[in-house]
């Protein structure tokens, strides 16, 4: 026999999920997780205000977006500067190249004047004048 046990009409007898004491079901109230609790022994608790919160949307998209040119005109300076300074050294290096060919030839006319290496030298010295 617990406190429980006594007739009330339309109500009948039922037990708190959460302390296990008996009541009368029409003292018991139904949480927000489906639990039949007590409010005799604080069993019972309001829902957290927090789960009603909604989150805001958080739009990370740019309004408008256009490419950044300067970093590839930067670039495309830095690599023609790159590139005709490269170019400089090459030819300055062909032209040594070329004095140095001629100095052979020259040596090699001096030699030899009479065979088919005078036709080659020729259209060497022919083809090196168009470097400069």
């Amino acid at each position: 026999m617990g406190h429980a046990d006594y007739l009330r009409n339309g109500t009948y007898n039922g037990i708190c999920d959460r302390c296990g004491s008996k009541f009368k079901f029409s003292d018991l109230k139904l949480e927000w997780d489906g639990l039949y609790v007590c409010t005799a022994n604080g069993c019972f608790e309001n829902r957290q205000p927090q789960d009603y919160v909604k989150g805001v949307r958080d739009d990370m998209a740019v309004p408008v977006s256009r490419p950044d040119t300067t970093i590839y005109t930067d670039t495309i300076v830095v690599n023609t500067v790159i590139s005709s300074s490269l170019l400089i050294l090459t030819i300055n290096r062909l032209k040594s190249y070329l004095a140095i060919v001629s100095s052979a030839a020259t040596v090699i006319l001096a030699k030899y004047p009479a065979t088919t290496s005078k036709k080659v030298i020729d259209s060497f010295v022919l083809n090196s004048t168009t470097l400069g």
